[in-house]
């Protein structure tokens, strides 16, 4: 074998522009294959931080829907922490922003509330200090994450026992995790005690109906799925039994695992789905997160196979010009099987320099790919080039290798020894044999390059589409800011209203605002109140006795500076405020649900809101159009806005809105200093254009797009590649027969007529093979789609044509090449 591999790489040092061609060619498809697969291994395949992570499960309350699932309440985690049989530890966590201070600016951070038991749970110890001790529940105590750690106390280990500012109350640091660590997810900085949350929502101690916490258990030593599965099920009974009136909104707790088809099922949800799925399903489109990544590995692979195609007509080229040599070697006694391996052991030395230079080409890519991604991607500190990904990338190298070295191996262990060394003119004709290999070759690289051209057309029309979608306002100039208030110091409602007013009175009298208003939330923000109400009591026929309106607060002059169209009657005015009669806008949606037909000004809505009393008749005075509100391709919903200025229980977190005069982007340092010259203490969190914001909502769609537009581009060039080689190779083969046809009287067209319509037949079966295995391979996109069909005719009909024109192309240039050489020179030639 050894000698093999030296008589290789003698072999290639020999031909050095085929070695590099063939390297290059196999570095591409290797490379991307394992940038995709580093991706895939530390998100997916990779165990969690945790000991014995398989026995991490998340419980959850189960609704009457198959698919539908909640949060725990707080009673019920409690009752189910009393399975000591099933479970060694539960513990609760919730998440929740607070405004952090060490005594220098200012910043809002992401707290994770969570029981005294989270980290005996996880099994998970402080690098510095300690976690939370047993009964922990309401002490201000936090512990840092390890990034928060390093910012503001540049990594001193000094810092237990020191206090910190949360929402203007003091905190003892108590400890540090360390690096890597996240729980729920990368975004969480710090964790405090469970009972912060009680102090804001008492209620939610001891109410069944509020499921506010997502809760982590770990497996009793020894305990069995039956066992704990029938456990929960004696608790279900018993708290079901204890709340008959929960009955219609909940059926039962349940525990559940999602299968190997996707849906959940009873069972349990192992540490994996509830720590990475969920976080995917926020970043990427409800959870297929897992689907996409598999989809770009299966992309990449495609374009591994038509790399592989290349390599082999390179060997079957080369294999063809070393007849002569492998027939000597036969002649002297090498067997079939000893040519057989040294081709073997070529193509595998051609793949595995393919595979160093496709590894550094993942390793410079992977923070491409990364950067790439639509936002923060679960575990993605721990993307990177481990052993797993080394051997997957030698693997793949030797598979690649012996796949596309066998046909030539073969192929070059049957040249006959007598016939060989007696033929002086091996390259005049061109076997049916090579023929019918290349032909296999071509019709393979056409197939293969348009499955993906066709899935890159789906996604790409689907993209179009989803931004040609009219949001109902207008981005153009419109800068947003959240401002959440530190409740310690603004508690109250007029406080609340009386620094909003001065932070928007400020703000415009900027010569750059063209107008400035507030909103408790914005569009694509995520941030939804629903309000739901009886619709019979507005429209006795409504078929449905529950309808859900989003509800939202604004300021006056909101929905002009957004560009949200006033339909019908008036905006919101200084006139209503607390004390004047309750008003309200509807949208459109709404306003045809009510009143289909009918001019809704003046007409009331009853609607009850929490701590009111008993229903609040709300007047109609204007109509809005229909915004898209959570995302472009979401449906629309009813919307009911109130004035700011009378809103109930006070308003702590707004959005103040900016119409620019010109870049929005300008104003985010005024914005800032507005907010700095009312409170120092009071952060600004988050500062973004409208532009951004939709640009986020598309975020994952159009890196879906670019990352299989890319794939599919890369294809094409590699078939062109291929096929322009192949033909070439097939003209130089028969570089005789053609002066032979030029002799006897056919002209230049006639060649060209004659090798493009060999080619031709060989480009139409490739891509009536391409389009059925698009037709079945396309859906797996259906849930990336957006209103396009995975059948949809102009992708299919647009990458065939786009194809075969290419192939054509690529057919026609060597060609046209071969009809210019002189008969006299080609009857010559050997």
């Amino acid at each position: 074998m050894l000698a093999d591999l030296r008589y290789a790489l003698r072999s290639l040092r020999k031909y050095p522009a085929f070695a590099a061609i063939a390297v290059l060619t196999l570095a591409l498809g290797i490379g991307a294959n394992t940038a995709i697969f580093s991706v895939i291994n530390a998100v997916l395949l990779r165990p969690l931080p945790y000991p014995e992570p398989e026995r991490l499960v998340e419980l959850f309350t189960k609704g009457r829907e198959p698919d539908s699932r909640f949060s725990l309440s707080y009673p019920d985690m409690l009752e189910l922490r009393q399975l000591t049989r099933a479970f060694s530890g539960v513990a609760p966590h919730t998440t929740q922003r607070y405004n952090f201070t060490t005594g220098g600016e200012p910043r809002e951070v992401r707290a994770a509330l969570a029981g005294d038991d989270l980290f005996r749970v996880l099994r998970a110890e402080a690098l510095v200090g300690r976690t939370f001790a047993p009964g922990e529940l309401r002490e201000p105590v936090v512990i840092l994450g390890y990034p928060l750690w390093s910012s503001e106390f540049g990594s001193d280990r000094g810092v237990i026992g020191r206090s910190v500012s949360l929402d203007g109350r003091p905190f003892t640091v108590v400890g540090v995790m360390p690096r890597g660590f996240h729980f729920p997810d990368e975004e969480t900085q710090l964790w405090v005690p469970v009972g912060e949350w009680f102090r804001t929502n008492p209620a939610a101690e001891t109410d069944r109906r509020m499921y506010f916490f997502n809760t982590v258990a770990r497996l009793a030593p020894g305990a069995t799925m039956e066992q704990v599965t029938a456990d929960v099920a004696v608790v279900s009974q018993r708290v079901n039994a204890m709340e008959r009136d929960r009955s219609e909104q909940r059926l039962e707790i349940s525990i559940g695992r999602r299968g190997p088809g996707g849906g959940p099922q009873t069972g349990l949800i192992p540490a994996t789905e509830f720590l990475v799925v969920p976080l995917l399903a926020e970043v990427l489109e409800g959870g297929v997160s897992a689907r996409t990544l598999w989809v770009l590995f299966g992309a990449v692979s495609l374009v591994l196979l038509i790399a592989c195609a290349n390599a082999a007509a390179l060997l079957v080229a080369r294999g063809t010009g070393r007849r002569k040599e492998i027939a000597v070697r036969q002649a002297i006694g090498a067997g079939r099987w000893r040519i057989v391996r040294q081709v073997l052991t070529e193509s595998v030395a051609l793949a595995l320099a393919g595979g160093v230079f496709g590894v550094l080409l993942a390793y410079w890519g992977v923070d491409g790919l990364l950067a790439l991604w639509p936002d923060v991607l679960p575990r993605a500190q721990e993307v990177g080039m481990d052993v797993r990904v080394l051997a997957f990338a030698v693997g793949l190298s030797v598979l690649t290798g012996l796949g596309f070295g066998l046909v030539p191996a073969f192929r070059a262990s049957v040249f006959g020894v007598e016939q060989t060394l007696r033929d002086e003119s091996g390259a005049s004709t061109g076997s049916r044999e090579r023929r019918r290999i290349n032909g296999v070759l071509v019709t393979g690289e056409v197939a293969v390059a348009l499955v993906l051209l066709v899935g890159s057309g789906l996604l790409i029309k689907s993209f179009i589409r989803l931004t040609s979608i009219d949001p109902g306002y207008d981005t153009r100039e419109v800068l947003a800011a959240r401002i959440r208030l530190t409740p310690s110091r603004y508690a109250a409602f007029p406080q609340q209203a009386e620094f909003f007013q001065r932070v928007t009175d400020a703000l415009a009298e900027h010569p750059g605002v063209a107008s400035v208003s507030l909103s408790r939330t914005l569009p694509l923000t995520g941030g939804v109140q629903i309000l739901a109400f009886d619709p019979r009591e507005v429209r006795p026929d409504y078929p449905e006795p529950f309808l859900a309106a989003r509800l939202s607060v604004v300021a006056p002059g909101y929905f002009a500076t957004t560009g949200i169209a006033l339909r019908l009657g008036r905006d919101f005015t200084a006139a209503d405020r607390a004390g004047a009669p309750n008003v309200a806008v509807i949208n459109t949606e709404l306003a045809d649900l009510l009143w289909p037909g009918q001019d809704p000004l003046g007409r009331t809505i009853p609607v009850g809101f929490p701590g009111g009393g008993g229903p609040t008749m709300l007047s109609v005075i204007g109509v809005i159009g229909d915004v898209r509100y959570a995302s472009l391709d979401a449906p629309v919903m009813p919307e009911l806005y109130l004035p700011y200025t009378q809103a109930r229980g006070g308003v702590p977190q707004m959005w103040v809105a900016l119409r620019a005069r010109g870049s929005p982007l300008q104003l985010a340092g005024a914005v800032r200093d507005a907010v700095r010259q009312i409170d120092p203490e009071q952060p600004t969190a988050e500062i973004v254009s409208l532009a951004q914001m939709v640009s986020r909502s598309t975020a994952a769609r159009r890196f879906n797009m670019t990352l299989l537009t890319g794939f599919a581009g890369l294809a094409l060039v590699l078939a062109l590649v291929g096929i322009y080689g192949l033909t070439t190779y097939t003209v130089t083969q028969r570089t005789r027969e053609m002066g032979l046809r030029l002799a006897i009287g056919a002209g230049p067209r006639d060649l060209v007529r004659l090798l493009v319509t060999e080619n031709s037949w060989l480009v139409l079966i490739g891509v009536a093979a391409g389009l059925a295995g698009a037709f079945a391979a396309t859906r797996v996109l259906r849930s990336m789609l957006y209103e396009t069909s995975t059948a949809d005719a102009t992708a299919f009909g647009g990458a065939a044509v786009l194809l075969a024109l290419v192939a054509l192309a690529a057919t026609y240039l060597p060609a046209r090449r071969a009809a210019k050489v002189d008969p006299m020179v080609a009857l010559r030639y050997e």
